[in-house]
């Protein structure tokens, strides 16, 4: 028990310690897994490309190759004829495999273009990511800033 003259002392009052507000850390979180994502993306879209420019290449390739055969073909042909190698049966078996030739040549040269359109459409594809990504990392980089800010104007509030 408490003396009769003792005069009651008040709890001294302290501030509370402040909760610190985990926001901006979380949607940094949530920040940095959508920038891992876009990174992974774009990754993935570049890796695509790549393969559609080897597969026009690869196309080019083809048809270069048949068209140049077509032609060696036709000039042999010819050479033999005015050679008076062959005869007209055989020039004109000749010649029907060279417009057999002709027609593939054609064909490999639809399937370069479809290939070239693939190839814009997968470059097209890659850069959007990494615009995105760029994009995406400029916020990041605000939002660092931001925090850096933010803490220091705590610290110095606290002190």
């Amino acid at each position: 028990m408490m003396a009769r003259g003792a005069a009651r002392r008040e709890p001294v009052e302290l501030a509370e310690p402040r909760v610190p507000d985990r926001t901006l850390e979380r949607l940094l979180g949530v920040r940095k897994h959508r920038l891992e994502r876009l990174e992974r993306e774009q990754r993935d879209a570049r890796e695509h490309w790549r393969e559609r420019r080897g597969a026009l290449r690869q196309a080019k390739l083809l048809w270069r190759g048949a068209r140049l055969a077509a032609d060696r073909h036709w000039q042999n042909a010819r050479r033999q004829f005015f050679a008076m190698e062959t005869d007209s049966r055989q020039f004109r078996a000749d010649q029907g495999g060279y417009e057999r030739m002709k027609r593939d040549t054609g064909q490999r040269l639809l399937a370069w273009r479809e290939s070239a359109v693939a190839g814009r459409a997968a470059g097209a594809v890659f850069f959007a990511a990494h615009r995105q990504l760029r994009e995406a990392r400029r916020q990041q980089e605000k939002l660092d800033i931001l925090r850096e800010h933010i803490k220091a104007t705590e610290r110095r509030h606290d002190d």
